[in-house]
């Protein structure tokens, strides 16, 4: 948990000296294009119920400079009751940028759509053990089973951009189908545009 605090402190600071040298430089932006190809790429991590890293590509068009929407795919990782867990998820995406002519742009995002998961299971049964066809005993086997399901998923953030490098800090929601549980907490990506 410590080292988790240390990154998080470490990714404020960086952000806040990203915000300082893109508000002491100001600059007009050109006349851009009505509409746009746009691929984000972020990575980071959530904490909740869960303790986790994600990551994030969302391939969309950006609307007036002003709007991105776009499908986005993801990957992360989380510890379960069960074990280590993955993640894959699919979902729409939306941006909205406050486009003040500064190089620093703040920003809020949402994304909502469905998340596959991937774990292992060890189970533990008694089977009999057998010699010359009959049942001799019963021992204590375990077994691995891969198992998977798919939950929500969901988040809504706000942060900036600062050129093409993007940071976001807000909530999350999933259900995680490896426990059943509903999941909920604070999430922060870094990331750059293309």
């Amino acid at each position: 948990m410590k080292k988790i605090w240390i990154s998080f402190a470490g990714a404020l600071f960086c952000t806040i000296l990203v915000a300082a040298v893109g508000v002491s430089a100001q600059t007009t932006q050109p006349e851009q294009k009505k509409v746009a190809y746009n691929f984000i790429n972020e990575y980071g991590f959530f904490i909740g119920k869960k303790v986790g890293f994600s990551s994030v590509f969302i391939n969309g068009v950006k609307i007036k400079n002003n709007d991105a929407i776009g499908i986005g795919v993801g990957y992360g990782a989380y510890i379960s009751e069960v074990g280590g867990v993955q993640e894959v998820p699919m979902f729409l995406n939306y941006r909205h940028y406050f486009n003040r002519g500064q190089k620093l742009t703040p920003l809020i995002n949402i994304g909502l759509g469905a998340s596959a998961h991937f774990w292992d299971e060890d189970i533990r049964e008694n089977l009999p053990v057998f010699v010359n066809g009959d049942i001799d005993h019963y021992e204590w086997m375990w077994r691995t089973d891969h198992r998977h399901g798919f939950g929500l998923y969901g988040t809504v953030a706000s942060g900036f951009t600062f050129r093409a490098l993007s940071f976001t800090a807000g909530l999350f929601f999933r259900t995680l189908p490896s426990s059943g549980d509903f999941c909920g907490g604070i999430e922060a990506k870094i990331g750059y545009t293309f």
